[in-house]
């Protein structure tokens, strides 16, 4: 993938990348309120829209370097918010 490309999605991920992490935020704010189901719901979709624009990204890149890179730069950024979406789901249990 030309590096132009790369580095546009990799924008663009880093953008639903913020605003998931805002969504789980403002769920962890509306805990037991009765906003709650709601924003998690928010939450869920903004995670899967940036967990699809990830492996998007990462199932286009031929290059095995561009792929290593892609992978170690966010790979972790991904289960955070995996992780997170997951804590604030159980209630942070």
């Amino acid at each position: 993938m030309p590096d132009d490309d790369l580095r546009r999605r990799l924008e663009e991920f880093q953008d639903l990348f913020v605003e998931a992490r805002l969504c789980i935020e403002d769920a962890n704010d509306s805990m037991e309120t009765t906003y709650f189901d709601e924003e998690a719901e928010a939450a869920k979709e903004a995670v899967d829209e940036a967990v699809k624009m990830f492996e998007g990204i990462v199932k286009d890149l031929e290059d095995t370097e561009q792929k290593n890179s892609v992978l170690r730069g966010n790979g972790l950024k991904v289960e955070q918010l995996k992780g997170e979406l997951q804590l604030m789901l159980t209630g942070g249990h």
